[in-house]
């Protein structure tokens, strides 16, 4: 019987000899995502009423990149509700989107037994590369009233 030892110690230099083979072609190393970027990513995050970030990890659990997901998520659930007649929804549609993220991330922070302010905003950073310098520029996504 042949020990799982060997079998790893056969198995790797074949499969480092087959990769430097193959090299960077379909479909062994095809990395779509990373082959042509967008020239402007955009990135969301949390911050109480008067503009100071929140650690949203800490205190719900929940990540920044998480954050833009559910965003993406709600707005989609919003968007089969209405059946807009347009690509992207009004504000009005937007705010509600807005505030159930918010109200979610209560809850989870409840879980944790922490607290979120009383208010909060939702901020949008665009980050692009411009006259070879990396420009980010945040705005104010969403504020509850």
């Amino acid at each position: 019987m042949v020990s799982h030892k060997i079998i790893i110690l056969v198995a790797l230099p074949v499969f480092c000899a087959l990769s430097l083979q193959l090299k960077e072609n379909y479909p062994f190393s095809h990395f779509p995502m990373y082959g042509n970027p967008t020239p402007v990513s955009q990135y969301y995050h949390l911050t109480d009423g008067e503009g100071k970030p929140l650690p949203i990890a800490t205190l719900t659990g929940k990540t920044a990149p998480k954050l833009g997901k559910m965003l993406r998520s709600y707005r989609d659930e919003r968007m089969k509700e209405i059946k807009p007649k347009v690509k992207d929804l009004s504000k009005e549609d937007w705010a509600l989107v807005c505030q159930k993220v918010l109200d979610y991330l209560r809850q989870q922070a409840a879980v944790k037994h922490m607290q979120l302010p009383a208010k909060m905003k939702i901020m949008s950073t665009e980050i692009r590369y411009a006259d070879g310098k990396v420009v980010e520029t945040p705005e104010v996504f969403f504020a509850e009233p």
